[in-house]
């Protein structure tokens, strides 16, 4: 009798411990596909935006994947797994933050059904890498190569990044842009390695999204020139220099305090500060620097309004407060070299420019422009104008996605139809491919295939069609050999190459 008591505590346990295994897992499929199915209705040029009201109050309206993800603050392990993972879609291709999270939902339910069928997880994970790599090798037989001298093709790319975006109706001036700017930094010996850095990206709020340009110098949007004593705002035949040390007077390393006893000793600490200070921009004015640009301190004032006084008395244009992260982008604009020390401030240290001036924005926003630099690197600006911050901010998420689709086009120039074409065609290869195969891996492999079709389903769905009828039309076309037919929102099906 103990015995049998024995064996049915021990059975009773592990079958405990098995439910409990399906239920934790069951709980981070549902979880994943919880955080999917927010993004899924922003989905394609029909897809909604949403609002996102942040901790601080903040509001934001976009319908780009990865920053909703972002402002969501999941905590879920799995559902940060998927946030991850569409940060990873923005650094490596900057577009299809959201299909991957839509798709990703789909394996996750496709792998769900598998389970409850009683498949192993370990024999689910193979059975996917095989329809991954059967999948790439469709993809690079169904692509069609492009070449990069024919620009219009690639501005056709950068429109349909644009054409899900809250800017989509100012698409012909943004890709355009976007084009330009990647083909200008774009190094034709080795067009793979573009680095998105070298393009600045500088918000100015005022005026319209039409008055956003492309600007071959440096802009400085954060920065204006000093007015103090009547200090130079615009200086042709620029000498510009970039110190990192501050035009003030020292302080000691630790913090002392001096008492003044007498007004003599007073004048005497006076006199000395301004002797020091003048002996610094006089070495400053020896090089032949007319415009100086003043990194910012954070132990001390990088410049006193004495020392301003007398920049200004030698007609030395000054723009203070460069931050430290800008300082790279600066020298490779220009040509500058950052000088840490005054001894060190000498005249082969300076960049020169035709151009130096504060621009006008309109109202009080101003901004410091260089342009015509002598020994200028491979970098741009692109100036984004907006009337209100919120558009502001879209429109420069939705020119950062055409900046990467144009760089992912340089580093492979191919291209497969949109419009969920390619998805369905890879849903029929794999179908057929899946029928190929033997044992479980045929189940699996079909269950892929139709996770695909996600895409075509929630497109229709979002531009408030019949998806069952778009979809079962897009697999018969193509099963009659239209691969490239696609899904086009006005004109319903449409050869998309």
């Amino acid at each position: 009798m103990s015995e049998t008591r024995s064996t049915n505590e021990t059975h009773f346990k592990g079958t405990s411990k098995s439910v409990k295994e399906k239920d934790t897992r069951a709980n981070n499929i549902l979880a994943a596909i919880a955080v999917a199915d927010v993004v899924r209705t922003s989905l394609g040029p029909k897809g909604m935006d949403k609002m996102i009201e942040d901790s601080h109050g903040e509001v934001f309206i976009t319908n780009d994947g990865a920053t909703i993800l972002k402002k969501m603050q999941v905590v879920h392990p799995t559902g940060r797994m998927l946030v991850e993972m569409s940060k990873a879609q923005d650094v490596e291709a900057g577009d299809g933050t959201t299909t991957v999270a839509v798709l990703a939902g789909a394996f996750l339910i496709a792998a769900q059904q598998l389970l409850a069928k009683g498949i192993h997880p370990s024999l689910i994970a193979e059975g996917f890498q095989i329809a991954v790599d059967k999948a790439l090798k469709i993809l690079a037989d169904y692509s069609i190569p492009i070449t990069l001298n024919d620009k219009s093709n690639l501005i056709e790319n950068a429109k349909t990044s644009l054409a899900s975006k809250v800017v989509a109706q100012n698409a012909d001036l943004l890709a355009p842009i976007a084009v330009d700017a990647v083909l200008s930094i774009m190094d034709e010996r080795n067009p793979s390695a573009i680095d998105l850095r070298d393009i600045r990206i500088v918000k100015k709020l005022g005026g319209t999204i039409d008055d956003t340009v492309l600007v071959e110098g440096l802009l400085l949007g954060n920065n204006k020139a000093s007015h103090l004593a009547n200090g130079p705002t615009k200086i042709k035949d620029a000498r510009i220099g970039l110190i990192q040390f501050c035009v003030s007077p020292p302080k000691t390393d630790m913090d002392q305090s001096i008492i003044v006893s007498n007004d003599a000793a007073m004048d005497r600490i006076i006199a000395q500060e301004k002797k020091y200070i003048l002996a610094l921009v006089k070495k400053i004015a020896a090089t032949g620097c007319n415009v100086l640009l003043i990194q910012k301190s954070i132990l001390r004032d990088s410049v006193t309004e004495l020392a301003l006084h007398f920049l200004a008395k030698k007609n030395i244009m000054v723009v203070r407060d460069i931050e430290r992260e800008d300082v790279e982008f600066i020298c490779k604009s220009i040509g500058i070299t950052p000088v840490a020390h005054i001894d060190q401030f000498t005249e082969d240290k300076l960049a020169e420019a035709d151009l130096c001036e504060e621009a006008d924005m309109g109202g009080n926003k101003k901004m410091i422009k260089i342009t015509g630099a002598k020994k200028p690197g491979k970098t741009l600006c692109i100036l984004v104008r907006s009337s209100n911050q919120l558009l502001l901010d879209e429109t420069e998420r939705s020119l950062h996605d055409a900046l990467c689709v144009v760089r992912s086009l340089a580093k492979n120039p191919s291209v497969v139809p949109g419009g969920s074409a390619v998805e369905i065609e890879l849903s029929q290869k794999l179908s057929v491919f899946a029928q190929e195969q033997s044992g479980i891996n045929s189940y699996i492999i079909d269950a892929y295939a139709q996770a695909l079709e996600v895409i075509p389903y929630t497109l229709a769905e979002n531009a408030g069609l019949l998806p069952i009828n778009i979809v079962t039309e897009l697999k018969n076309r193509h099963r009659n050999g239209e691969k490239y037919i696609g899904l086009d929102i006005k004109k319903v099906l449409l050869p998309l190459l």
